[in-house]
């Protein structure tokens, strides 16, 4: 909420700054990617090494990531439209909240730059560096995943945060049954993460695709 803020300031209100979300979202992604590079480095590991494949075990990481990224549809739209015809009756409402036209410029830069930075440091942020220090910290193993999931799909409030406390609602937990899977899976089988970081930057291509056709 930070740049939202900021960018409130900047575009002469908050009303105005919900509009302009991917952009706060790519900023805090770039954020996100510098830390990790100090907290990795400061750990004398290496940052980057989260998104190599292995390559003893990349036959069955492609198996089982195919399986499951057949189940991301469902898992990560229906409860989207459930959601907002439960809350709202028409899922139009809340799609209006969330795409709001901008600059066709920014809209282009962010088919580019959302993707890419969200490949490198949302998932990187809570699977790649905090839930496997909670699983070394931890007495319960489920606790140091259900953490990072919460975690995930409640900062979705923030993108954009509108004050309005059914959207809130619906942000909080619209992304939950995904988070769920890309944390079981990331428990289960570490060597699926950069495929899952892939595939969640696709995703929000998909997203940004949605700001050009407005």
């Amino acid at each position: 909420m930070l740049f939202q803020g900021i960018l409130a300031l900047l575009v002469g209100g908050w009303s105005r700054s919900e509009g302009y979300w991917l952009l706060a979202a790519t900023l805090t992604n770039l954020v996100s990617i510098a830390l990790l590079f100090c907290l990795f480095r400061s750990e004398g590991k290496s940052y980057l090494s989260l998104f190599r494949f292995d390559r003893l075990t990349y036959r069955k990481d492609v198996r089982v990531f195919i399986m499951l990224a057949l189940l991301t549809g469902p898992v990560a739209f229906v409860p989207n439209f459930m959601l907002s015809k439960w809350m709202w009756t028409d899922p139009s409402i809340p799609y209006e909240m969330m795409f709001r036209p901008i600059e066709n410029w920014l809209a282009i830069i962010m088919l580019v730059a959302l993707p890419v930075t969200i490949v490198l440091a949302e998932l990187a942020t809570y699977f790649g560096y905090i839930m496997p220090r909670l699983i070394g910290g931890l007495r319960s193993k489920w606790l140091a995943v259900v953490l990072p999931v919460l975690f995930l799909s409640l900062q979705h409030i923030a993108l954009p945060f509108v004050p309005d406390f059914q959207f809130i609602l619906c942000r909080g937990l619209v992304f939950l049954p995904f988070a769920w899977l890309i944390g079981i899976a990331l428990y289960k089988r570490p060597t699926l993460f950069p495929y899952f970081a892939i595939l969640h930057g696709v995703m929000d291509l998909g997203t940004a695709v949605m700001f050009v056709v407005e």
